[in-house]
């Protein structure tokens, strides 16, 4: 049906008592469009198949052009499609930049869309499909979780008679929202399609729900700069020395990190300790040079990425907001969200925390130069843990297990940043999980506990920290 004439949904062919051919479309003046000759197509009803997708475009088109493109066996609805004698097909559709009118605030709403079939044969393995099929339930369930938190919290406030922050509505906008629930169970399927690990190796349902939400909030963080302020999750401050798009956070804890710009090493080593008088001149005066020293070294470094790649002032300062917004708490709150090490507290006892950055480039194919974020946190040193569930089961009742000094917590992943397409006159930032590694490895020991609580209380503090 021509896009204006009205919007009507495919038909579609019944797989139960026979094969049934397409019906020939026709123009509005009634003359048939001629369809690409496909034996035995066919396929199942989704409600993700009538909703279409946008990259950074927050409400739809006025005219949006949405095109159907083969892929897998595999529905993103999470059902099986119907097989045809030569080709397995997929309604799938394709996101366009974001438009003019994204300061609109309805994101719901319906519109015309236009589909075209692309036959593609089926070119799958078994690892990649045993995956999708893991991450169809890992999928439901993350986004059940996200949109189930967010209706309790946002009940909560609503009791209390207390107005949200507006980044916060934004979030519950965003999680109770069905179809941008569906578009987000959509892309993850798609990513795990794409993943290396995934068309590799079969994956656990552990693995496999640390890549997809990491993936998930890599993205969304990275496509906040590109929404209107007002449409905006987060509310980031960011400063600099040759630039104003450097995360403030980064810059503030940068003396507690190892970082790598192109091989060049960021590491304060012997800092002052804090002086009991409160008398920290000296210490501040080491903390502000690194970190003056570390962002030149980090804006030098991805503006030249920047120039290589013709991007304009915005598009520049967007990509150095988003590089640094990762390479600061926020990535590693990315890293915890899906985690096996948050199921855990550690006993701040001997605990050893080390976080290490290392930001290059690299040759991406058709992408040509990206930049890779490569992101480590290890915690080890650590003598006792509680698990958390059994802490939400038990509230009030702290008692830690010992374990081994071969314990640890640890967790990486790898980020590419690659320029995408224009949005509002703005080169757009893509943000791709590349690979990902979580491991809590804990040897429980047996016996008592050596550390006294009441004198660690008495002390100041309990005796775990998070």
């Amino acid at each position: 049906q021509q896009s204006g004439v009205g919007q009507q949904s495919l038909p579609v062919s019944q797989p139960a008592t026979g094969t049934q051919s397409l019906p020939v479309p026709q123009t509005a003046t009634g003359t048939p469009t001629k369809l690409p000759e496909v034996e035995a197509l066919c396929w199942r009803r989704s409600p993700l198949f009538s909703i279409p997708r946008f990259d950074f475009c927050l409400t739809p088109r006025s005219e949006p052009v949405t095109l159907v493109k083969s892929q897998s066996a595999l529905g993103l609805c999470g059902r099986p499609l119907c097989s045809g004698q030569d080709f397995e097909m997929e309604l799938s559709v394709v996101r366009v930049p974001k438009c003019s009118h994204c300061n609109a605030s309805e994101q719901d709403a319906t519109c015309d869309s236009e589909f075209s079939l692309v036959p593609e044969p089926m070119t799958i393995n078994s690892a990649c499909q045993r995956n999708l099929q893991t991450a169809k339930a890992v999928v439901r369930d993350v986004f059940g979780e996200l949109e189930a938190q967010c209706v309790e919290e946002r009940c909560h406030y609503e009791e209390a008679g207390v107005a949200p922050p507006r980044q916060k509505a934004n979030i519950w906008a965003t999680y109770t929202s069905k179809a941008r629930l569906q578009r987000f169970a959509a892309d993850s399927l798609e990513f795990v399609r794409q993943n290396a690990d995934c068309r590799t190796r079969p994956l656990t349902v552990s693995q496999l729900r640390f890549l997809i939400l990491l993936q998930h909030f890599v993205s969304e963080d990275t496509l906040d700069f590109y929404r209107p302020e007002s449409l905006r999750k987060h509310q980031d401050a960011f400063e600099g020395v040759l630039t104003d798009g450097v995360n403030s956070q980064l810059v503030k804890d940068a003396h507690r990190s190892e970082f790598s710009v192109d091989g060049r090493t960021f590491c304060i080593h012997n800092l002052p300790q804090h002086r009991e008088d409160g008398c920290d001149e000296e210490r501040r005066r080491a903390i502000a040079s690194f970190q003056t020293e570390f962002v030149m070294a980090l804006e030098t470094y991805l503006l030249a990425f920047c120039s290589r790649k013709g991007l304009s002032p915005l598009g520049t300062r967007r990509l150095v907001q988003a590089v640094t917004t990762q390479m600061s708490q926020a990535g590693l709150a990315n890293l915890d969200r899906g985690s096996q090490a948050t199921r855990y507290f550690v006993g701040s006892h001997g605990l050893d925390q080390r976080t290490a950055y290392n930001l290059s480039t690299m040759q991406s194919g058709e992408l040509g130069e990206t930049l890779k974020l490569s992101i480590l946190c290890m915690k080890t040193g650590f003598s006792q843990y509680l698990e958390k569930d059994e802490v939400l089961r038990m509230p009030g009742v702290d008692c830690p297990k010992r374990c081994k000094p071969a314990s640890y917590l640890y967790q990486y992943a790898t980020l590419r940043f690659a320029t995408g397409p224009q949005v509002d006159n703005c080169e757009s930032t893509i943000c791709t999980v590349l690979d990902a590694l979580d491991e809590a490895h804990l040897e429980p020991r047996e016996g008592p506990l050596k550390e006294n609580k009441a004198k660690q209380q008495e002390a100041g503090g309990g005796i775990l920290a998070e």
